[in-house]
């Protein structure tokens, strides 16, 4: 065996333990992030093995990805929050939240698919190609829920092909990915991306948005549709509803509550909204929302202070005569 093309392979053990606890740390309840974190450090060091062995891009790339995917999650934090109030709802209010984290997500995806290219052409392991385009095709279906079984099943196709490593890799070998491909992927992730952010376009008269509440009016010739989305504050209370000064009950009530990446790590609480659907003989002038969250009031007594809850009540008003 040539010493100058070939290397020991160190670290396969590392690279197993780490690949698959990086896979179940979900499952670890509370202690998922501390899993995800030893399982990170584990197959680090799986990597720096080979890297002194064989060959340092895996390794390089590998750091490349993170870095990618730290910002799409702090991407994915700030969007939960942008797509609050918008008039989505279920499924389509996911991919809007998804969608300004895609090209980040499919970014990370193709310099994945160049690492286990790598190791594919180093170890003649092809289970490695197969992962790296099982993980590239689940983060171009990222927004949906196939996208991640993919993305799950790739990661245990990587942890088997480690498992039936050689004894020895090839050093220096060329990249089997084509660039060209990998910069078309990242093409069309950036021309899908305002269409996941905006999907299913539905059109409406009238959009007002104040103070944690969201109007949304489409008018016809027999009925006047109203959505009215109320951001629940902590120490949510009650809602009333006034439309041309008479208050009135929903057609229709609907709740959501969405978690961004950090909560669900964190065990934070989600950003939830409430939407209130009304059915109208004809266009309002007018429309008012009075919001009640709880609070505190103190006063003095001989003894001390006594704290008293009271309902804070907010009034929003969209004026629709103009």
């Amino acid at each position: 065996m040539d010493k100058e093309k070939y290397g020991p392979i160190g670290g396969k053990e590392y690279l197993i333990a780490g690949s698959l606890l990086i896979i179940v740390s979900r499952f670890f309840g509370p202690f998922s992030l501390l899993a995800f974190g030893l399982g990170i450090v584990v197959y680090l060091l799986g990597l720096y093995f080979w890297s002194v062995e064989v060959d340092s891009r895996p390794l390089k790339l590998f750091l490349v990805e993170a870095a990618l995917l730290v910002a799409a999650l702090f991407v994915l934090s700030w969007s939960i929050k942008w797509v609050l109030l918008k008039p989505s709802w279920g499924i389509y209010n996911i991919i809007n939240s998804l969608a300004p984290a895609y090209p980040l997500i499919v970014a990370s995806a193709i310099v994945y698919r160049f690492r286990m290219g790598l190791f594919a052409e180093s170890t003649g392991e092809l289970n490695f190609n197969l992962a790296g385009n099982l993980y590239l095709i689940g983060a171009l279906l990222f927004p949906v829920v196939i996208g991640v079984v993919l993305m799950d099943l790739a990661r245990f196709v990587e942890a088997y092909s480690y498992w039936t490593l050689p004894l020895a890799a090839k050093r220096n070998v060329p990249l089997n990915f084509s660039k060209t491909k990998a910069l078309g992927v990242l093409v069309v992730s950036l021309i899908l991306t305002p269409v996941l952010a905006n999907v299913p376009f539905t059109n409406y008269d009238i959009s007002k948005r104040a103070d944690g509440v969201a109007l949304y009016l489409k008018t016809s010739e027999s009925v006047t549709t109203a959505d009215i989305l109320v951001k629940v504050p902590e120490e949510f209370c009650g809602v009333r509803i006034y439309i041309d000064g008479v208050e009135m009950k929903p057609a229709k009530y609907e709740d959501m509550v969405t978690w961004g990446p950090l909560e669900l790590l964190l065990g934070l609480p989600g950003e939830g909204e409430i939407r209130y659907h009304f059915e109208l003989p004809k266009k309002p002038n007018n429309v008012t929302v009075k919001l009640c969250e709880e609070g505190f009031e103190y006063s003095w007594s001989g003894e001390g202070y006594i704290a008293e809850k009271v309902e804070n009540w907010k009034n929003v008003t969209f004026e629709l005569s103009r």
